[in-house]
């Protein structure tokens, strides 16, 4: 009995003993889990993000021709559109990232338009065009709008020799690493020097010549193969494009770590393989910024799996990672789930084929995915198309959900939405392979670090930021500064320097090109204005342009239109909207107002104030001295004043402004708040003619030709609407017919647009990007010919 009573002892010790450190493994388990979902939530709600997707008319441009564009800016996550930002940055940038042009866009509701002349100076070559909001400079470049711009210029499209394209071939480990032992499935794609794939078959071979895997692309030069890399053995990479060998090292495997594997059935079953001594692994799932799913797995045998119930994924691009016991994330794979919404988009015109100067009507309609009527923001774009002009490659709808997900340049984005069937799923999932990446680092996440926010989003106007320092390069704390526009009268403001002499102007309406004066009252300051684009660039490709003969001719063809075109219809290609402008200066209505005409004009200003400003009182010693007013007494101190807009801090100064060119003299008798300055009143001058030169400024003030939001150009689209029209010898050679940024849409989901064609025959295309309230996005277009039964060329 008592050999019995201490067996069950022992055993009880040892279940115990068992139990307490399955509990405490599990604790930790379920801790880990809990410390991931926190950190991920906590740095997801510290961070919003905004993300932009541009319609442009087309992607094919000749020098001197008009680039339109639209803006959607929406939220990163539910892809409505957003109003946080009022400003868009515009920048068309060669291949060397060097800015050729750009602008800056107003933003109402989350949306602008504008355009873009581009200049018969550029080269031939594809260029970036892309577009951010100052918040998301805050992130990487890789979240700004990006897209693949071609253009030719005539001048430089000489027919040559094709140069040698060079193949650039790239393998990818599903999950991110090639592990010795374990059998892997690698992506690979091959591409040209334009960046476009190529077909691309070849072999892994070893050390011995054996081939061990062979690999052939599937659809634009992306493709997968399975290998198992050995221990201590090397292998090389044997392969065709064309008539082209590519014969080079194949990347090596690590010793350790950890591999992954996807397979889509009718539940996802992700299985992870290790060579280390590992008894678990984590899996996180999110998407949208939501963790879907979190789960652990028993490493048995080097091997563990998750199968994952598909409906507990959300729309479009989920991000599954594997973590170790320490927390560290090992592997990665990205998997796209079919959108269980997006627009359904009809449009037809009323027939496929017209003759030159007609009218072609389109009807369209706007659905949801249940078919109901339902209204929408919409563009439209009608052009043609030809050896130049083809299809494009980028879409609001493949955009939001793929391009600003996925790292790096994607060939026809489009093709992955235009048809759900089992060739687009699995293209789609190779694709996943090569360019899957990480919006963020989980390493950050962990270590609950969130951004470093340096850019104040532009909740009100265009955001002016300088600095000011002294003679010997140091900073100048808590320094006032002042921003005037002489020219424009109600653009007047002042801001406080921090304390490492930064400072910001909050403008608003400031439109086209201004000539801005900023100045401080310290004249020994130096100040500078920062330009508010962009100097950090992402990695996307451009490259330089040869067209071939038949490019050339089209190219040839198409530059004598765009000339013919400037020539005939040069001031309706540049017609503006206007602006409405508030004249009402920033004080509002003031207290009184003088016309200097009205009374009796005196040599001095001295003299003109003393004798019927009545709300002044100026002293002279060694310094003038002005005193206001207000409510019968006498301010404190001296007034704001102002000429043109422009501030004098020294009352020495003022009055040697000339009267006689002096309009008015409107006065606010009372403490004035703007921003952090007080003011002891205003004094405001207008001149007859506003001019610079004639005020008197301070030394260290900068002057400078400062852009502000672009003024909207008019887009031209002529109306054969009589006979005298239709025969009119007036050449018309317009290859975009018709851009609408904002087409209007009733309750019932329709809508018409209505234009004419040139003179140009051929097939066009109307393209249509559209967004729901909701964040549905939605793609549409039509097709038609234009009969040249005139045979009329340029």
């Amino acid at each position: 009995m008592a050999i019995a009573a201490k067996i069950m002892n022992n055993l009880s010790f040892k279940l115990i003993t068992v139990f307490f450190f399955m509990s405490a493994q599990f604790v930790a388990k379920a801790q880990l889990l809990n410390e991931l979902k926190t950190s991920f939530n906590n740095y997801n709600q510290n961070v919003f993000q905004e993300k932009i997707f541009v319609h442009t008319d087309k992607e094919q441009y000749l020098t001197g021709e008009i680039l339109w564009f639209k803006v959607y800016n929406v939220d990163a996550v539910t892809k409505k559109l957003n109003d946080l930002s009022k400003v868009c940055y515009i920048e068309l940038l060669d291949e060397k990232n060097k800015p050729v042009l750009q602008s800056k866009i107003a933003l109402v509701a989350g949306m602008g338009n504008g355009s873009l002349y581009i200049p018969k100076a550029l080269l031939n070559g594809s260029y970036t065009f892309r577009a951010y909001t100052n918040w998301m400079k805050n992130f990487e470049t890789n979240l700004f709008f990006e897209k693949k711009i071609t253009i030719l210029n005539s001048l430089n499209s000489l027919v040559k020799s094709s140069p040698k394209t060079e193949i650039d071939l790239q393998f990818f480990p599903e999950g991110g690493e090639m592990i010795e032992g374990i059998q892997t499935n690698v992506g690979f794609k091959a591409t040209n020097s334009f960046g476009n794939g190529v077909d691309v078959r070849g072999a892994v071979v070893n050390q011995k010549n054996d081939t061990v895997a062979r690999f052939k692309s599937f659809k634009f030069g992306i493709g997968k193969f399975s290998f198992t890399p050995l221990p201590n053995q090397t292998y090389r990479v044997v392969a065709v494009v064309k008539k082209e060998i590519i014969n080079e090292q194949f990347p090596v495997a690590k010793k350790q770590g950890y591999s992954l594997s996807l397979n889509d059935g009718e539940r996802i079953t992700l299985d992870v393989a290790t060579n280390l001594q590992a008894n678990k692994v984590y899996l996180m799932v999110h998407n949208n910024r939501k963790i879907n799913i979190a789960e652990t797995a028993t490493i048995l045998e080097g091997k563990a799996s998750f199968a994952i119930n598909k409906s507990k994924l959300g729309d479009g691009l989920s991000f599954l990672t594997i973590f170790n016991e320490s927390g560290q994330p090992v592997c990665e794979r990205l998997y796209f789930k079919r959108l269980s919404s997006k627009l359904k988009i009809d449009a037809n015109p009323s027939f496929t084929s017209y003759n030159v100067r007609k009218p072609v009507d389109v009807n369209f309609s706007i659905k949801n995915e249940k078919g109901d009527p339902i209204t929408a923001n919409i563009s439209i774009a009608v052009r043609r198309i030809d050896s130049l002009q083809g299809m494009d490659q980028s879409d609001i709808l493949s955009y939001l959900f793929l391009s600003s997900e996925v790292k790096g340049n994607i060939e026809s984005p489009g093709y992955y939405f235009a048809n759900e069937t089992q060739e687009s799923n699995e293209a789609l999932d190779n694709l996943l392979i090569t360019q899957g990446w990480r919006r963020f680092s989980w390493n950050v996440v962990r270590k609950n670090q969130s951004p470093s926010l340096q850019f104040l989003p532009e909740v009100n106007g265009h955001l002016i930021t300088g600095k000011i320092k002294s003679k010997d390069g140091a900073s100048i704390k808590n320094a006032a500064l002042y921003l005037s526009i002489p020219k424009v009268s109600n653009q007047f403001y002042q801001s406080t320097a921090d304390e490492n002499g930064n400072f910001v102007f909050n403008t608003k309406d400031i439109n086209g090109v201004n000539e801005i004066v900023v100045e401080a009252i310290d004249t020994t300051a130096i100040i500078s204005v920062l330009s508010p684009f962009s100097e950090k660039y992402s990695h996307l490709s451009s490259y330089d342009i040869t067209p071939n003969e038949k490019e050339f001719n089209e190219t040839q063809f198409y530059s004598l239109a765009t000339q013919i075109q400037n020539t005939y219809s040069a001031d309706r290609l540049n017609q503006f909207s206007q602006l409405v402008v508030d004249t009402a200066m920033f004080y509002g209505t003031p207290f009184k107002t003088y016309r200097l005409n009205n009374y009796t004009r005196f040599r001095t200003l001295e003299e003109t104030m003393r004798e019927y400003v009545t709300q002044t009182f100026i002293t002279k010693g060694s310094e003038y001295q002005i005193r206001l007013l207000g409510k019968d007494v006498s301010l404190n101190g001296n007034p704001l004043v102002l000429l043109d807009g422009v501030p004098y801090f020294n009352m020495n100064k003022v009055m040697k402004i000339d009267p006689y060119k002096i309009e008015r003299l409107e006065i606010i008798p009372e403490k004035y708040y703007l921003g952090s300055g007080v003011y002891e009143g205003i004094l405001s001058f207008f001149s007859f003619k506003p001019n610079l030169s004639s005020i008197e400024i301070n030394a260290n003030a900068i002057v400078l030709d400062y852009e502000g939001i672009q003024q909207q150009r008019e887009f031209y689209s002529p109306a054969y609407s009589s006979a005298q029209e239709i025969n009119s010898r007036i050449p018309d050679f317009r290859n975009v017919l018709y851009w609408a940024p904002f087409v209007g849409v009733d309750k019932d989901g329709k809508g018409q647009v209505k234009f004419y064609t040139s003179n140009f025959a051929g097939t066009y295309i109307g393209t249509i990007n559209g967004l729901s309230a909701d964040g549905t996005p939605g793609v549409g277009s039509f097709l038609f010919q234009v009969r040249d039964e005139t045979k009329q060329k340029p």
